[in-house]
């Protein structure tokens, strides 16, 4: 059965910004030599404001919010591309602590866990921002921390699509042009901030 193409989508919550934990990060470069940040995002949302939720996600949600539910996680055949994403410290501030442009997020899921007052369904995603060094301490001050999260359609977009998912993935294939690849190696993160490239948007 042939794999169905994902849905994008632009609309994030309509702009509204969100609680949101760092699970993990790591500084990428494309076969193209491009750096990247890819950014494992959990997004809290039972008992949570969900004003303006797409609706490819609150179908699913909703289900799942259910106290009698038994499913644990539902995988979402969506991604957003072009988007600016914001991060901030307060759920009031004006002033994000970082600002990204050309961001691209995928692999949405919903995955619940916990029983009774414990429960928790999140949603988990995975973005891709283009790599500098401001990103990069942010992301390692943040590891494992909460903020607030803000993304908006910004129609600047990176050249990249979604990744193909591992079981589908040839064992010795390269990564194509665009798409994450292997980490830096600590030789070519110094030559990248030595050379100033990676202080560039």
């Amino acid at each position: 059965m042939a794999k169905v193409k994902p849905t994008k989508l632009q609309a994030f919550f309509e702009g509204r910004r969100r609680k949101a934990v760092l699970l993990s990060w790591a500084h990428l470069k494309t076969r193209a030599g491009e750096s990247r940040v890819k950014l494992d995002l959990k997004i809290p949302l039972l008992n949570e404001d969900v004003l303006g939720m797409p609706e490819a996600i609150s179908q699913a949600f909703g289900v799942m919010a259910a106290d009698d539910s038994r499913v644990e996680r539902t995988n979402l055949n969506i991604f957003y591309a072009g988007m600016t994403l914001e991060a901030f410290t307060a759920d009031t501030g004006k002033t994000p602590a970082v600002s990204c442009t050309g961001v691209m997020v995928h692999k949405f899921s919903l995955v619940a866990q916990g029983d009774g007052e414990k429960r928790e369904v999140n949603l988990h995603a995975v973005a891709y921002v283009p790599a500098n060094m401001l990103i990069r301490d942010w992301a390692w001050e943040h590891l494992h921390g909460g903020f607030f999260l803000e993304m908006v359609y910004s129609q600047t977009e990176i050249e990249f699509e979604p990744e193909v998912e591992p079981e589908e993935e040839e064992e010795d294939e390269e990564p194509a042009e665009g798409e994450p690849a292997e980490p830096l190696s600590k030789e070519e993160e110094l030559e990248l901030a030595e050379s100033g490239a990676s202080d560039k948007w």
